[in-house]
């Protein structure tokens, strides 16, 4: 349920502020990635990875793409060997997507590349602020990943 708490709705301005570094981190390493893959197949790795074997319409779904578009996606991902395609057990006329070792690969390769980034603040650091942001980090990681089942449960 949304906040009407003045006192939190105030923070958000100042929540902007302070994640701007670890936001540029990651569109740092997100526009290495894009160069060598492109955003909107990655964001269908990160999707199938999240959400394990899929089939197309709900890798659409979760990407909010329509049932064309997440087809001719998926086939260039199958085609580079980033996922596998393959009819679904329970419907013939359905294709199942899977990510594969090398599909795994370049989400690995993404993480590196943060983690990477992230090593020289964090040695930067004292142990008291790096406990805070683990903390804080956690806490927002977690709201975020309930707020996005309980949509994804409501069909939102």
């Amino acid at each position: 349920m949304p906040s009407t708490n003045p006192a939190v709705e105030a923070k958000l301005s100042e929540l902007e502020r302070a994640t701007r570094g670890l936001l540029a981190l990651n569109v740092s390493a997100l526009e290495q990635m894009e160069q060598r893959i492109g955003l909107a197949p990655l964001r269908a790795l990160q999707a199938l990875e999240r959400l394990g074997p899929s089939l197309v319409t709900g890798l659409g779904d979760d990407l909010g793409l329509l049932p064309s578009t997440a087809s001719r996606l998926s086939d260039r991902l199958a085609d580079a060997g980033y996922i596998t395609r393959r009819v679904a057990p329970t419907n013939r006329r359905a294709t199942l997507l899977e990510l594969t070792d090398a599909g795994r690969a370049v989400l690995d390769e993404l993480i590196g590349l943060r983690v990477e980034a992230f090593g020289p603040v964090i040695r930067h650091m004292t142990e008291a602020d790096i406990a805070a942001l683990m903390q804080g980090a956690g806490a927002f990681t977690a709201a975020y990943q309930e707020l996005t089942e309980r949509s994804q449960a409501d069909g939102r």
